[in-house]
C-alpha cells in the first residue's frame, strides 16, 4: 500500500493506492497518524486508486475514523460497489461518512 497527504481547502486528504491488507495495516496507521499531525481539521480517506483490502484492512480504517474526535466523522470516498462490509456497518457509520467522490466528501464536511 502506498499513501499522499494533501490539503484541499483545508482539508486533509489522504490517498490510498495498492492493496491494505493485514501486513499494511500499521502502514496505513502511520500515514493517518501523520495525517493527523499535519491536518488539524477534517481528513478524507480516498479509496479510489485502492486495488482492493481485506477485513483488517477495513476495520484499519474503521479504527482510525474513532481516532478524529471532535474533528467530526472520517470521510471516506471511492469505495464505489465494492465490498465493503465493515465500512458499511451501523457502528462504522457513527464514526465515517462514505461519499462517492472526493467533491461530495468536501459537501459533507461542510467545506464547498
Amino acid at each position: 500500500m502506498q499513501w499522499e497527504l494533501e490539503t484541499v481547502d483545508g482539508v486533509g486528504v489522504l490517498r490510498l493506492s495498492g492493496f491494505l491488507g493485514a501486513r499494511a495495516t500499521h502502514r496505513f496507521r502511520g500515514a493517518f497518524d501523520w495525517a493527523m499531525a499535519r491536518c488539524p481539521g477534517p481528513i478524507v480517506v480516498d479509496l479510489s486508486d485502492l486495488r482492493g483490502w481485506s477485513t483488517e484492512g477495513e476495520a484499519a480504517i474503521v479504527d482510525a475514523a474513532g481516532l478524529l474526535g471532535e474533528r467530526g466523522p472520517l470521510a471516506v470516498c471511492g469505495v464505489g460497489r465494492r465490498k465493503a462490509d465493515l465500512l458499511r456497518s451501523g457502528s462504522a457509520l457513527s464514526v465515517l461518512r462514505l461519499c462517492a467522490d472526493l467533491d461530495v466528501a468536501l459537501v459533507v464536511l461542510g467545506v464547498h
